[in-house]
């Protein structure tokens, strides 16, 4: 991976992992009315927010990998990046719920369930070793050089 190529991977990432902690900031330092907050929905919502936690840890470690090269022209980066940019994106949604749901029911538990989903996208950071694991192998060439094939 280049420098470039780190630098904006790295920030990218870093403002994706700052949207779920600054949005859980503003939870906290400004939440609603208690006269509009629905209490008695918090069970439901800590499991339906679990439920987005988990399955959005193993979306994000699963799906990514069926992201491949679109042509002989894509560059390995360009497919490393797309797939940590979906992984990102899947981590972000699974985080920003329980928030949402605390904001309705003020249980406190949801942002122990948004924790999980923030870990696991600070695990996702950009090294080499992930990013030589998730660049895409240079498609084969089919019929040799000065040929096409259809």
């Amino acid at each position: 991976m280049s420098v470039a190529t780190r630098q904006v991977a790295t920030f990218v990432w870093a403002g994706m992992l700052a949207t779920p902690l600054l949005f859980a900031g503003l939870t906290v330092g400004r939440p609603p009315r208690p006269e509009i907050r629905a209490p008695e929905l918090g069970g439901l919502f800590l499991w339906v927010a679990a439920a987005v936690a988990v399955l959005g840890v193993l979306t994000s470690r699963a799906l990514p990998r069926f992201i491949g090269p679109r042509g002989e022209a894509t560059s390995r980066n360009a497919v490393a990046l797309a797939r940590l940019l979906v992984a990102w994106a899947i981590l972000e949604g699974a985080a920003l719920f329980p928030l949402v749901a605390y904001l309705i029911t003020g249980d406190r538990l949801l942002f122990l369930v948004a924790a999980v989903a923030v870990a696991a996208h600070a695990s996702l950071f950009p090294t080499e070793a992930r990013w030589a694991s998730l660049a895409a192998q240079p498609l084969p060439s089919r019929g040799g050089k000065g040929r096409m094939v259809r």
